[in-house]
């Protein structure tokens, strides 16, 4: 996949052609040619010292490989907000999860053990009042 990595004798090819060209806009002026800054040219003029070789042409490949990037990096972003939430969910579902187990098993046991479902509501209505308890005392000590 070295297909679109430079290799230094490319580079080294660019470089003289990319300051040939930045001269030159700064030559025309940036605000003669704004549309033009993505553009390359089809030929260099043979009076430009320094520049004996035209511009590489458009490539298709480039262009693709640039999009694919793209998307990648879309891609990548949208996965790290995907894990994110899914933290989130786990750090706020698997106490519920747990409460609900409980809570089941609560009324299961009491109805096991004969209750009817009036006093499993009791007994669930009383739980909550101790579990009300303890949180109260958690933040009488918590502002103390």
């Amino acid at each position: 996949m070295d297909l679109f990595l430079e290799t230094p004798q490319q580079q080294a090819e660019r470089m003289p052609r990319q300051q040939q060209r930045l001269m030159e806009m700064q030559m025309q002026g940036a605000a003669a040619q704004p549309f033009a800054q993505n553009v390359v040219p089809a030929a260099v003029p043979a009076a430009v010292p320094g520049c004996d070789s035209a511009p590489e042409a458009y490539s298709v490949q480039q262009d693709s490989y640039a999009q694919e990037l793209a998307f990648d990096k879309r891609r990548a972003r949208h996965r790290l907000w995907a894990q994110r939430l899914r933290t989130l969910a786990m750090i706020v579902l698997i106490p519920m999860g747990l409460a609900t187990i409980f809570l089941a098993s609560y009324a299961l046991t009491c109805i096991l053990n004969g209750a009817s479902p009036n006093e499993v509501l009791q007994h669930l209505a009383a739980l909550g009042q101790r579990l009300g308890d303890v949180a109260a005392t958690i933040r009488a000590s918590w502002e103390s």
